[in-house]
């Protein structure tokens, strides 16, 4: 089936919005699919709509240098509208798997520290800067999630989010400092229970956050990626993947378990089965092991073989631009939290390129709030 006509496209388009208003989406969801759907249109132009049609759109945007992911969003905004004015579209897509970027409770404490020695004109936003990024550290919460915080959902023990990703509520229970934090922050700018905990727009919220990072010499750490520190956080602790999935609001727990092949330290105990799997002589094992460190050289061509032949990859670098002021005791000592699983907050980093495998600093350098200025 094809439609004919631009104007039926149009109107068979509204239709197919009006009915998409009347179903369990989010505003977002919706927002967003009519601005892929209209840009589809503007495509096709006067030309029919088909299957055809809807493919050479997507390959254009593959053309165009569009991600994976945003062409596999535009392909489910499209497929339901062309199967509404029954037109069957099916197409399988390449979804590349990417592990999040690892990020160190040492390289937040630099940020931080950053943030509480800040001086200028603007130093008395620093209490609200640095609450912000230690929220999203501590709890895992979106950032759509903390600037919809109302101090109606704080308590000493939990913080509730209300209608986050999907429509759905949760609670996560509060780590021990970051209450008074909250509480003095809340106090200090004396927040009405039902506001909003920080007036500031989706933009400006990532603004402080980034500008930040990148003080501190981490350029891609951003709000999203500090709840992947908090989820990595809880990995490296041994917290159970389900209870982590229940933490970030995670509707399928494949999608909690990426946070494992981030960080594979439950791959070590299968490794583990090998050892004495084989009786291999002492002479015989030095042998191999002379074998595997050497160079090995190419029947064809005389390359090198091995890490040699390959580009020497930079080791990960730690900013140290200030100095650090860990605290040991962060996350533990109250029931609800050891909700988070035992010191949710504190990481350790696993061995890196460098062969250090010393523990990380503990998250946080402290902040101060209560002080008389206004924001």
């Amino acid at each position: 089936m094809q439609i004919e006509t631009q104007a039926e496209t149009i109107a068979h388009l509204a239709s197919y919005l009006d009915e998409l208003s009347l179903q369990q989406t989010t505003a977002k969801y919706r927002r967003e699919a009519t601005q892929r759907l209209h840009r589809f249109q503007e495509f096709i132009g006067d030309q029919p709509v088909s299957a055809y049609a809807a493919k050479k759109f997507l390959a254009q945007l593959r053309d165009q240098g569009y991600k994976p992911t945003t062409i596999q969003a535009y392909y489910f905004a499209i497929k339901p509208f062309l199967e509404f004015i029954g037109i069957p579209f099916k197409l399988k897509l390449h979804t590349p798997h990417h592990l999040p970027s690892y990020h160190s409770a040492n390289q937040v404490n630099s940020i931080l520290a950053i943030v509480n020695n800040r001086s200028d004109t603007w130093a008395k936003l620093k209490q609200r800067d640095a609450l912000i990024i230690l929220l999203l550290a501590l709890t895992g919460i979106r950032e759509s999630e903390a600037l919809n915080l109302r101090p109606c959902d704080i308590s000493s023990d939990f913080i509730q989010i209300r209608h986050g990703k999907g429509d759905k509520d949760r609670s996560i229970p509060v780590a021990r400092d970051l209450v008074k934090p909250l509480q003095d922050y809340i106090t200090r700018e004396n927040i009405h229970p039902t506001d909003r905990l920080f007036h500031i727009s989706v933009k400006e919220f990532y603004n402080i956050v980034k500008k930040y990072a990148i003080a501190a010499g981490i350029p891609d750490l951003s709000p999203h990626t500090l709840r992947h520190f908090f989820a990595t956080a809880l990995v490296e602790r041994g917290a159970q993947l389900k209870a982590i999935q229940q933490l970030l609001g995670h509707a399928n727990i494949a999608t909690t378990s990426i946070y494992l092949d981030l960080v594979p330290s439950h791959l070590k105990s299968s490794i583990a089965l090998l050892d004495e799997s084989l009786s291999i002589n002492p002479s015989i094992s030095e042998s191999l092991s002379l074998s595997l460190s050497s160079k090995t050289i190419s029947s064809r061509g005389g390359k090198i073989c091995g890490s040699e032949s390959r580009k020497a990859r930079p080791s990960r670098q730690s900013s140290t631009l200030v100095p650090l002021r860990p605290f040991p005791n962060i996350g533990q000592g109250s029931a609800a939290s050891s909700a988070l699983v035992k010191a949710a907050p504190t990481a350790y980093q696993k061995t890196r390129d460098d062969g250090d495998t010393r523990q990380d600093s503990l998250l946080i350098a402290k902040i101060s709030i209560g002080s008389s200025e206004s924001r």
